[in-house]
C-alpha cells in the first residue's frame, strides 16, 4: 500500500523546548511499533506545529511521547532536532501497570490531567489579510483548564439510522421487514451482519453500567445509543483529557479493567453514562478541523487521510509560521 504518509519530508526546523516546572497537564503522544514507519515520518511534524503554532509551551502543558519497547532509537532520530528535555520519551505507561489509561508518578496524581492527543493533528495558525501570524491556538490553555472529561468531537455518525437502534435494542429479535424496501433493509442487515458479536458487546456493555440485572430492571445502553438528547455516544477519543485523580481511583480502575475489551471509546461512553456525567467538547474551545484545511482561524487538522498536495500545503504553512510569515 501506497501509504502518502511515509512520503513527508525529514522535518528541517529546529525547537528548544524549556523544561517548566510545575505538576498542570501531560499532554501525551503515541507511537505504535505496527505503524513506526508512517509515525516517525509523521511525529516531527506534529511536534513543530505543536510547539510553534499552539502556546503549550508557555501555559505549562508538558509534552511527552509514548513508545512501546523496542522502537526507541527510531523515536530519538526522529526527534533529533528537537532539543527535548530529560524524560519526554517514556516507554510504557508512566505509571501503575493495572490502569486502562495513561497516569503519571507513583500514585497517578504526577499530572492533575492527562490530554492524549492523537499523532495526526497538526496544529496551524491563522491566514489571510485579517489574521494576525502571532495569534497561536490556545491548546495549552484548554488543556489546562479543562474540567474532567473532554474529547476532540461528540457527534452521531452519519451512517446511523433510527432503524439501527430498533435493531440494537430489540437485537435478540429476527430484523423486522422495513417499508423502505429491500435495498434499505440490505443496508441494514450489512450494518448488523456481525449480530451475535453486537450481542454480545451489548450484554456486557449493560453489564458494565446497570450490573447483571439490567433485564430485570428493562434497562439498555441501546436507548442512549442514537439519542441526540445525550450525546455521549460516539465518542472521537483522538484527543482524550480526563482527570488523573479520577481515571486513578480504585473504583475506575478496577471497572474499567474488567471491562476495557469493549473499546476505549465506549469505554468511556459508559463510565460517563454511568455516573452520570458528560465530556466536554474541545471543539467548542479549539477549532478542530476533521481533515486539513486553509481557513483564516488557528485550528488542528487531521492529516490521517491527507493527501499529498495537503502534506505540501500544511508543510508550507508550517515554514511560513517558523519564519513569521504568511504562505
Amino acid at each position: 500500500m501506497d501509504d502518502v504518509r511515509t512520503r513527508v519530508p525529514e522535518c528541517p526546523l529546529e525547537y528548544q523546548i524549556p523544561h517548566i516546572p510545575g505538576s498542570h497537564t501531560a499532554l501525551v503522544i503515541e507511537i505504535h511499533a505496527a505503524d513506526i514507519d508512517a509515525q516517525e515520518k509523521i511525529l516531527p511534524w506534529t511536534l513543530a506545529s505543536l510547539i510553534n503554532n499552539t502556546d503549550i509551551v508557555m501555559k505549562g502543558v508538558h509534552l511527552y511521547v509514548l513508545c512501546e519497547d523496542g522502537i526507541q532509537a527510531r523515536i530519538k532520530t526522529a526527534l533529533r532536532r528537537f532539543d527535548l528535555p530529560p524524560g519526554t520519551l517514556r516507554v510504557g505507561n508512566p505509571g501503575a501497570d493495572n490502569t486502562p489509561l495513561i497516569v503519571f508518578g507513583e500514585h497517578g496524581y504526577g499530572y492533575d490531567s492527562v490530554c492524549l492527543l492523537d499523532i495526526h493533528y497538526w496544529a496551524f495558525r491563522g491566514l489571510g489579510p485579517r489574521q494576525d501570524i502571532a495569534i497561536k491556538l490556545p491548546f495549552g490553555h484548554v488543556g489546562r483548564h479543562t474540567w474532567s472529561w473532554a474529547v476532540a468531537d461528540i457527534s452521531l455518525s452519519t451512517a446511523n439510522h433510527i432503524d439501527q437502534k430498533d435493531a440494537w435494542v430489540r437485537l435478540a429479535n429476527p430484523l423486522p421487514s422495513f417499508p423502505e424496501g429491500r435495498a434499505r433493509e440490505k443496508e441494514i442487515r450489512t450494518s448488523l451482519v456481525d449480530a451475535s458479536a453486537r450481542a454480545k458487546w451489548l450484554h456486557d456493555a449493560n453489564r458494565a453500567v446497570y450490573g447483571k440485572d439490567y433485564e430485570k430492571r428493562n434497562k439498555n445502553v441501546a436507548a442512549y445509543f442514537f439519542n441526540e438528547a445525550d450525546p455521549n455516544w460516539h465518542l472521537d477519543a483522538s484527543i482524550l483529557h480526563y482527570s488523573a485523580r479520577e481515571v486513578n481511583d480504585p473504583y475506575f480502575a478496577d471497572w474499567a479493567s474488567e471491562w476495557e475489551h469493549l473499546g476505549t471509546e465506549a469505554l468511556i461512553a459508559l463510565w460517563l453514562l454511568k455516573t452520570q456525567q458528560h465530556a466536554y467538547n474541545l471543539s467548542d474551545s479549539v477549532t478542530i478541523a476533521s481533515n486539513y484545511l486553509r481557513a483564516e482561524g488557528p485550528r488542528l487538522c487531521n492529516m490521517q487521510r491527507a493527501t499529498v498536495k495537503d502534506f505540501q500545503d500544511g508543510i508550507q504553512e508550517l515554514m511560513g509560521a517558523q519564519l513569521n510569515l504568511k504562505m
